[in-house]
């Protein structure tokens, strides 16, 4: 996957960062603690890599996409849901990257680069996004419709 598609539209999304009351305070993470976290767990996909070395975790709305202390608290957790509740689900191989205010855990599909959530209350996936980039600019204009 591209980073190309988020880096063309950094000024729009920045912007939104910018105007939002969720994200003040958000800053990019440095690439030290990103490396570290990967050689602690597993390498970070490309995009969302990219959104956190730029703008941090994202909060602009639903989902909320975690900064990278939220991801080190949740990742061990979600490898036991993974385990334990999400093998049930088609899905290919998973990497968590946020939440909903319901608890459940949103991933993205490494094969398909599809965004889903698990709802663990209906033991089911959602298609939340095609890709990253498209779940990001979705959350961008939900910004920019309010303003």
């Amino acid at each position: 996957m591209c980073n190309i598609v988020l880096e063309k539209h950094f000024d729009r999304i920045k912007a939104a960062y910018e105007s939002n009351a969720f994200t003040k305070g958000i800053r990019p993470e440095q690439e030290d603690n990103i490396k570290k976290f990967e050689s602690n767990y597993v390498s970070i996909p490309s995009e969302y890599r990219w959104l956190l070395l730029n703008l941090g975790g994202c909060y602009l709305a639903e989902p909320w996409i975690f900064d990278l202390k939220e991801l080190e608290e949740n990742y061990t957790f979600f490898e036991e849901a993974y385990e334990e509740y999400m093998s049930e689900c088609e899905h290919g191989k998973a990497f968590p990257i946020g939440g909903l205010g319901d608890g459940s855990i949103v991933f993205i599909d490494l094969e398909s680069g599809k965004i889903r959530g698990y709802n663990n209350d209906y033991a089911d996936l959602e298609e939340i996004a095609e890709s990253f980039s498209e779940l990001i600019l979705d959350l961008v204009e939900q910004v920019e419709s309010y303003s």
